[in-house]
């Protein structure tokens, strides 16, 4: 791991969970007063998020909720829970040059539909031709490791599938964004889903690669780029 990189700057304020409400929907208290707050992620966050806990939030003009929950506050900083805040800084990694093992490829587009399913990105590199990379948030942390995913997910499954069939005749990446300061590596979480440990095994014995990049926010709200190539355990 070498120095930190710098992807993104947010505007966040601190707030304390009072409780949640759904899977997605937690009342927080800011400012001396219950607000409700909207979570962009579908895991469950059960070692993250719940009554006392510490977290950071976005304010937001329009919508049902006031709020939106961005991290979550931890040792040496914030893990990011946003997911769309995750593949943000994703890609200005990858847009000034950081994840090194993407070289020579680069983003060409997002949200590319295959066989009925959405690919986060359609990569491309000159003289090579095309790739296919997917994201996965992985905050869940057990004993120092960034897992995915916290709950059963047949979507999961289903991407994992398509990458291991796109290996076929392109180059296919599943990659984990470990958005936890104290990840030290990721590993498929088996109590999760035990489907999804299987299908990655399989999926990287058939050509897949499984990578994973460690991101956190830091106490002057800024995300940034840890490891670029966090070591994966699958």
């Amino acid at each position: 791991m070498g120095r930190l990189t710098e992807l993104l700057r947010l505007e966040l304020q601190p707030a304390k969970v009072v409780k949640r409400l759904s899977r997605v929907t937690v009342l927080i208290w800011l400012g001396g007063k219950e607000l409700k707050a909207h979570i962009r992620n579908t895991g469950r966050l059960l070692d993250l998020i719940y009554p006392g806990s510490d977290v950071l939030v976005q304010l937001r003009r329009n919508g049902i909720t006031r709020a939106s929950i961005v991290g979550v506050r931890a040792v040496n900083g914030a893990a990011l829970v946003d997911t769309y805040l995750q593949a943000r800084a994703f890609e200005k990694a990858c847009e000034l040059g950081k994840i090194s093992w993407l070289r020579p490829y680069r983003i060409a587009k997002k949200e590319v539909k295959i066989n009925g399913s959405r690919i986060d990105y359609e990569l491309y590199a000159d003289g090579i031709g095309k790739g296919y990379l997917e994201l996965k948030s992985a905050v869940y942390l057990s004993d120092g490791y960034a897992m995915y995913p916290d709950s059963p997910t047949v979507r999961g499954r289903r991407h994992i599938l398509l990458m291991k069939e796109l290996a076929k005749a392109f180059r296919s990446v599943i990659t984990f964004v470990a958005a936890h300061p104290s990840a030290k590596g990721f590993k498929p979480c088996k109590s999760g889903d035990p489907v999804i440990a299987r299908l990655l095994e399989d999926a990287k014995m058939c050509g897949v690669e499984i990578r994973a990049v460690k991101v956190h926010i830091t106490e002057e709200s800024t995300v940034v780029l840890d490891d670029d190539n966090l070591p994966v355990y699958v």
